[in-house]
């Protein structure tokens, strides 16, 4: 919610509670006026039409407070389910941006890695999938960190970002690519992901951890999110 809408929505909270206190005070004394001796002097019927003045003004403005109050409840929610769709409009803008690009996770890096000698070992890796990839089918590669990282007591290698020159040809690779290799009957070492914005990574994850998958797959997935954000 926008800063200023906050600030009306607690400025107007706070005169509800000031109201709110305030009406109970004059309910009773224009009660007891209502039920007590009848006014008999100038000043005392002077007084008891003043009290009937004040207490329908009051109510009065109670009444287009909490009109007041409801449009503004009205509005605020209006203001918020726009921000949500412009939102999402955005997030989805972002994971677009993002259609011709896929995640590798578990390539093992060498200290001597360079970009050359890693994008011919992640187009040899992703001929697994029976798609003949090479460093050409590239736009752009690259590892999203410099050292490996312990998770869980296994040495995960940083995730590679690989950005496709034609978006058919990375769907064909992520359409034919098995994360689990069947003649092993075991997860491959290397798995491959649609890179992800951080709003779908946790999305994901968020499935990942209702579905309860295993230790391996879980540290696996942690290493995926390197590039997220």
């Amino acid at each position: 919610m926008p800063a200023n809408t906050r600030g009306a929505a607690a400025r107007l909270n706070d005169q509800s509670q000031r109201i709110s206190s305030l009406t109970p005070t004059l309910d009773l004394l224009y009660d007891r006026f209502k039920t007590g001796p009848q006014p008999s002097s100038d000043f005392e019927k002077s007084m008891f039409d003043f009290m009937g003045v004040l207490y329908c003004q009051v109510k009065e403005l109670r009444n287009e407070h909490a009109q007041l109050r409801e449009e503004m409840l009205v509005r605020n929610r209006n203001v918020v389910e726009s921000v949500d769709d412009l939102h999402l409009s955005v997030v989805k803008t972002e994971q677009y941006s993002r259609r011709d690009t896929i995640t590798v996770v578990g390539l093992d890096k060498p200290e001597s890695e360079t970009e050359a000698t890693l994008s011919q070992k992640v187009a040899q890796t992703l001929s697994v999938s029976g798609v003949d990839v090479s460093p050409n089918d590239f736009s752009a590669i690259h590892r999203n960190s410099r050292d490996n990282r312990i998770i869980r007591g296994k040495t995960i290698p940083p995730s590679v970002t690989v950005r496709f020159s034609k978006i058919n040809k990375k769907d064909s690779v992520i359409r034919n690519y098995r994360n689990f290799d069947q003649a092993a009957s075991a997860p491959r070492q290397v798995k491959v992901y649609q890179s992800l914005t951080q709003h779908y990574a946790d999305l994901r994850s968020g499935i990942f951890k209702f579905l309860k998958s295993d230790e391996n797959d879980e540290s696996y997935f942690e290493s995926f999110c390197d590039d997220c954000g």
